[in-house]
């Protein structure tokens, strides 16, 4: 994560749910932000998807306040965030330190954006959560095509309470 320059123009490179963005180019409004994810594979409950829900929504509250230890909060203690550079941060300790850094540089008054989300459960107490989302600077109102990135998060629901415990994020290039 960081500032990347090219040229004379400015990319911003972001995290979502650690997510990773680079803003130049058209608007794309979401398609579904707000709708109810696909689901896919083992048995699981509404109270699960609720579960997902509230955790993402905690987040994007998290990130837009630029609190770093409540967006790591739903991370596992021992959880592995793979960035949209490739740095990887261990334990949920690191992962709050180092939002908190962006936070307080990169990411300042930023926001989430989420526009697609597929949930499948491998087993009535792990889900794939895949999103499509990307983050807004200032003012902005919808994603740029450009700006598009897709996060896979693995989901672990212990003692009755769902945890991130792994998250990789990637943005996503056009085909040409």
């Amino acid at each position: 994560m960081g500032i990347h320059r090219h040229g004379r123009k400015s990319i911003g490179i972001a995290l979502m749910s650690g997510l990773g963005i680079a803003l130049t180019g058209a608007a794309v409004t979401p398609a579904t932000s707000g709708a109810t994810p696909a689901v896919t594979g083992a048995a699981h409950n509404e109270s699960d998807l609720a579960a997902f829900t509230k955790m993402r929504q905690h987040q994007e509250a998290a990130w837009a306040r630029g609190d770093g230890k409540a967006y790591a909060s739903i991370y596992s203690p021992d959880a592995d965030l793979v960035n949209i550079l490739g740095e990887h941060l261990h334990g949920r300790a690191t992962i709050a330190t180092k939002l908190q850094q962006y936070f307080n540089t990169q990411l300042k008054n930023t926001r989430l954006l989420e526009m697609d989300d597929k949930v499948r459960f491998i087993t009535p107490t792990m889900a794939v959560i895949v999103r499509k989302s990307c983050v807004l600077y200032n003012q902005e109102k919808a994603c740029r095509p450009d700006a598009l990135s897709i996060n896979t998060n693995v989901a672990v629901k212990q003692a009755g309470q769902w945890m991130i415990t792994s998250f990789q994020n990637t943005l996503i290039r056009p085909r040409g």
